[in-house]
């Protein structure tokens, strides 16, 4: 794991009325010391960052402050570079006269950390030919853009995406809106969640996960992403941070004809897109594709499959099925045995099947739990990003047909037994070791 050890969300100037920058003048170089000095022995780190978006970014007292702060950080520990996270002062791009006001903050630099800037790449290379980039922030919209610099590019080292995991806070930045709504930087409630991360909140791969997977050369060499249908003369378009509303769901009772955009991530020069044995055609998902393909699919149950090709011949097949009615319920634990101290914790997944096994992606069932033995419920949740529920008790809707219950340990040795029902399903029940 690859770390950037960050100390301050501003310096002098605040973003708001109470935050660190009362505090700033009387407490930097203790709180920098802190953290250079707990963590300078994790070989995980690989940078020291000094700062993320700071308000004095693009003037001469910042980068008196990046100097004064980056020296300090490299006279306790000279064995890594600093960088800091630097934004621009246009969103999501600045124009270049803006962003070269932030040339007296790189120049005390090792790294320079850009968030969102990935079009100034080559043009800072130009001016700044000995400067070394990484993307410190990047939205999942712009994650082929991001990557592509990362391989072309000599002097950029990589990028780090905002956000890997989804968070409570700044709710819906990462939603999907229509277009005749007006503009909010954030969603109205019941809207907590971001929802911009690749994974979501209870730690499900999303479908821009999937999509790195197949920029990264990742393993995954194909997946199915059908768009939900939006209400008829409405137009869906994500915001900056978020990404199509998709996922691999070929349910969809009483639609029948109605047609369905489909999206191929592809890591193969071609793919075949086919409903029920029936071919829909080949399509490229090359580069210049940005390895996708998109079909118009006319809804019939049954089975959407996706074929890879490469060279001619087939290297990889994905599908999505038409599932049966709700049936039971199955619990994954992330492993059978935890600690008996006090507090560990497993992970369980929830998810509601149909009688072949498969998840029913519209299922909601409320799903209630008990457990007996050596311990106890420490959360539920799901990943619906605006479930009014709470994510303490014993109890939680599936969301997609999935859910999430965490058990921890009471601080004895023994048996932990989960048991989970749901009104109309067949419960299900197993067993966690404390050890």
């Amino acid at each position: 794991m690859l770390v950037i050890d960050e100390a301050f969300d501003c310096w002098r100037d605040g973003k708001n009325p109470h935050d660190y920058h009362v505090s700033f003048d009387d407490w930097w170089q203790r709180d920098l010391d802190s953290m250079l000095y707990r963590d300078r022995n994790h070989p995980s780190i690989i940078m020291w960052s000094i700062g993320n978006e700071l308000v004095e970014r693009g003037w001469p007292e910042g980068a008196r402050l990046a100097r004064m702060l980056a020296d300090h950080v490299r006279a306790v520990d000279p064995t890594r570079p600093v960088t800091a996270a630097i934004n621009g002062f246009g969103f999501p791009e600045s124009d270049e006269s803006a962003w070269s006001r932030t040339d007296g903050v790189f120049a005390a630099l090792d790294v320079g950390g850009y968030n969102y800037q990935w079009r100034q790449y080559r043009r800072d290379h130009e001016r700044h030919p000995r400067r070394m980039i990484i993307g410190t922030e990047s939205a999942p919209g712009e994650a082929f853009d991001n990557w592509m610099s990362v391989l072309e590019l000599d002097h950029v080292l990589g990028d780090f995406v905002w956000t890997a995991l989804d968070y409570l806070g700044e709710a819906g930045i990462g939603r999907v809106r229509f277009e005749d709504e007006p503009f909010s930087f954030l969603g109205e409630y019941p809207w907590h969640q971001a929802n911009c991360g690749d994974i979501d909140l209870c730690g499900f791969k999303r479908p821009q996960s999937f999509y790195r997977d197949v920029l990264w050369r990742n393993g995954t060499k194909l997946y199915v992403a059908v768009h939900l249908p939006p209400p008829e003369g409405r137009t869906p378009i994500p915001t900056y941070w978020g990404w199509p509303d998709v996922w691999p769901n070929w349910t969809w009772p009483g639609r029948e004809g109605q047609i369905f955009k489909v999206d191929i991530y592809s890591a193969c020069e071609q793919v075949e897109l086919l409903l029920n044995g029936r071919s829909l055609g080949v399509k490229p998902t090359t580069r210049q594709e940005r390895f996708i393909a998109t079909f118009e699919v006319p809804y019939e149950p049954g089975t959407l499959k996706a074929v890879g090709y490469a060279a001619g011949r087939s290297i990889a097949e994905c599908e999505v099925r038409t599932v049966g009615e709700p049936a039971g319920i199955r619990l994954t634990p992330d492993r059978g045995t935890i600690k008996a101290e006090a507090g560990d914790l497993c992970y369980v997944t929830v998810e509601v099947v149909d009688g072949d096994g498969l998840v029913h992606p519209h299922a909601d069932h409320t799903i209630f739990f008990t457990v007996k033995g050596a311990g106890e419920i420490a959360a539920v949740g799901n990943s619906n990003p605006t479930s009014t529920e709470r994510y303490r008790g014993n109890q939680r809707k599936a969301y997609r047909g999935r859910c999430l219950v965490v058990i921890k340990s009471c601080g004895k040795p023994g048996e932990i037994r989960l048991r989970a029902q749901a009104d109309g399903l067949d419960g299900a029940e197993v067993v966690i070791r404390a050890a």
